[in-house]
């Protein structure tokens, strides 16, 4: 998300123009494709017109956006880090807040489902088994399993890139004395 301030609304359009291409040079010159680029139209705030305002200062603020879709993680990893280079070229990139935060999608989950059901019935299985052993018993075989909820959350607030997926479910086992 890029900002421009000022009283002339015709050379602000034309300063956030540059600033946007620059910024997409800059995704290009990252292995960026330019299909997973998109520019949103500027969003235009007349300062001088709300209604609450005592400001005093500049007329306009004009705030665009610009999204990456991309399958390419490290590559947008890799150039968010380098956001600095920007500063350079004279753009300042400003954190989108809570309103447009960087987000990570997980695609493929159909793919990993049967991997996260076998580890979670073997987890299961793994804690019957020392249920019966602490009972004295063996286990049987399984008498009704039901899969829970699926959850998919970052890893941590830091690495937002990085998914935990988990899964509950409930297994009851039959024991043999």
């Amino acid at each position: 998300m890029s900002k421009e301030l000022g009283d002339d609304l015709e050379l602000l359009y034309e300063a956030n123009a540059l600033k946007q291409n620059k910024i997409k040079q800059f995704l290009l010159s990252q292995g960026i494709l330019a299909s997973e680029i998109t520019a949103n139209e500027p969003n235009v705030v007349d300062l001088k017109a709300e209604q609450y305002s005592k400001q005093k200062g500049y007329r306009y603020n004009i705030t665009s956006i610009i999204t990456v879709t991309s399958k390419q993680v490290d590559k947008v990893r890799a150039f968010i880090a380098r956001q600095g280079e920007l500063l350079r070229r004279g753009v300042a990139i400003i954190n989108g807040g809570y309103e447009n935060p960087v987000t990570y999608d997980l695609e493929g989950f159909a793919s990993l489902k049967p991997k996260i059901m076998e580890e979670a019935i073997a987890n299961a299985e793994k804690t019957a088994a020392q249920f019966a052993k602490n009972s004295h018993s063996t286990l049987d075989k399984i008498i009704t399993a039901d899969q829970g909820l699926f959850s998919i959350d970052n890893r941590d607030t830091n690495t937002p890139c990085i998914k935990k997926v988990r899964v509950v479910t409930t297994i009851t086992y039959s024991l043999k004395d």
